[in-house]
C-alpha cells in the first residue's frame, strides 16, 4: 500500500513538472461548430478567416488552435481533431502571415 502512494506521489510530481516545462499559450482559438473563436489572447480577423476556410475545407467540426511561444517565434499547436492536412495548411499560413511572440517579460 505504501509503495502504490509513493507511486501516486511520484506520478504527480512528475506531471507538474511535466505541466510547468510547456511553453505558454499566446492566444488559443476553439473551433466549435465550424467557427473559431478566440478563448485567449488576441488573434487577427484575418487568422480566423484563415482556420474557419481550412477547417471547413477539411471538414473539421471542432477543435483548438494554440498558438505556443517558442523563443520570440509563435508555432502552432494543434488539439487531435484536426487532421494533418489542416494542420499543414495552418502552418504554411502562419508562415507567411504569422506575428512574432510579445518580448518575454523581465
Amino acid at each position: 500500500m505504501e509503495t502504490a502512494v509513493q507511486l501516486a506521489v511520484i506520478g504527480l510530481l512528475l506531471t507538474a513538472l511535466w505541466w510547468g516545462v510547456q511553453p505558454a499559450a499566446i492566444f488559443v482559438v476553439r473551433l466549435r461548430d465550424g467557427l473559431p473563436q478566440p478563448v485567449k489572447g488576441t488573434v487577427t480577423p484575418a487568422f480566423l478567416d484563415a482556420v474557419r476556410e481550412v477547417c471547413q475545407q477539411c471538414g473539421v467540426q471542432a477543435g483548438t488552435v494554440k498558438g505556443l511561444a517558442r523563443g520570440r517565434r509563435i508555432s502552432l499547436a494543434f488539439s487531435r481533431r484536426l487532421p494533418p492536412e489542416a494542420r499543414q495548411r495552418l502552418r504554411n499560413w502562419w508562415a507567411i502571415s504569422g506575428w512574432p511572440a510579445p518580448a518575454p517579460r523581465r
